[in-house]
């Protein structure tokens, strides 16, 4: 018989596989802590579970642990980056990020991605397969092994490799894991979903009820350039994905956030700003501008300061919120659509 991996295995399959073993279901949530909350491999420390139970437990199942293969530490900024083995020898990668009291972990939730944006180093790699729950989950857990004294994890942003939406049931599963008291105890508004904008899981998502900050990678309002940087857009344009939006919104309260990366000469001029201000109506929304981050053999540039700038003020008109973020890692290769799983 072949032993049952318990790590992304959730409350009601745990249950499940105690009812089997003639259990009661509490004893599921006090597993779920040891594995998930105490990050907990070793069946014999979790001394509130009968010993003969965890005997049983010994016999057929087993806790997977990501392989840690090299780390990297930006000397820019101190952000770390994480390269992991998966048990099938596929690799993946997390990042680290510290900034005053904020402690954020970039989680994975593909090995590769299928959607082959162009300013991208995880979609030039290509897509090799999803990720299970726990080994999105496990990112998170062996990252903090490498938190310093009294550091805690406050804040993921699940924007690391590969498209969350198109691996959405391990995705979600993951989130309420991270949610739970018996997980992570991460408030909704502390976690972040990164997607290309899949038009029909984002309806999905609305309907779910589970409470979850959106980020959309738009990177333009123009349905030519952005079909010309992300390919996804042939398939889910942009005037479906905003209507998307309008419909995630009544059922959220937390603003969606627009992310757009400024590429020169591709997507900064004032007119792309003012395009993006009127295409983006309906709803409350962020918008984050990144400077473009270097990717082997791909031709791009970084839009120069006075750009982006100007590209802000113009956008001030549709928000006040309007950022400039800094990025981080980018001498590890660690920053945003830096990610590309090579040692």
């Amino acid at each position: 018989m072949e032993k049952i991996d318990l790590k992304g295995l959730w409350i009601k399959e745990l249950e499940k596989l105690f009812g089997e073993l003639g259990e009661q279901n509490y004893r599921a949530r006090q597993l779920a802590k040891w594995i998930y909350n105490k990050g907990v491999n070793n069946f014999e420390v979790m001394t509130d579970l009968p010993l003969e139970l965890r005997k049983k437990l010994s016999e057929i199942s087993f806790i997977s642990k990501i392989k840690l293969v090299k780390k990297k530490v930006s000397s820019l900024d101190g952000t770390e980056k994480f390269l992991f083995e998966l048990a099938d020898g596929k690799k993946i990668e997390t990042v680290l990020m510290r900034e005053k009291e904020r402690i954020t972990v970039c989680i994975s939730t593909q090995a590769g991605c299928p959607l082959n944006c162009k300013f991208c180093a995880t979609g030039k790699s290509g897509f090799e397969r999803n990720l299970s729950a726990g080994e999105i989950i496990d990112q998170i857990i062996a990252v903090k092994e490498h938190l310093k004294n009294e550091e805690k994890i406050t804040n993921i942003v699940i924007m690391g490799m590969g498209e969350p939406l198109l691996n959405y049931n391990n995705t979600i599963k993951a989130i309420e894991i991270m949610q739970s008291q018996f997980g992570f105890s991460i408030p909704p508004r502390k976690i972040t979903l990164s997607t290309a904008g899949i038009t029909d899981a984002i309806y999905k998502l609305s309907d779910e009820g589970l409470k979850v900050k959106l980020s959309i990678s738009l990177n333009s309002a123009d349905d030519r350039i952005r079909t010309e940087i992300m390919p996804v857009n042939k398939k889910y344009p942009l005037s479906g994905l905003l209507e998307s939006l309008r419909y995630f919104s009544k059922k959220n309260p937390n603003p969606v956030t627009f992310e757009y990366v400024m590429i020169k000469g591709i997507n900064d001029s004032k007119e792309d700003a003012k395009k993006l201000v009127r295409v983006i109506t309906g709803f409350p929304f962020k918008i984050n501008l990144i400077p473009y981050n270097p990717v082997e053999n791909c031709p791009y540039e970084k839009s120069d300061d006075e750009t982006m700038n100007q590209f802000r003020e113009i956008c001030l008109r549709a928000t006040p919120a309007v950022t400039i973020r800094k990025s981080k890692g980018v001498d590890i290769e660690g920053a945003c659509g830096q990610l590309k799983a090579k040692g």
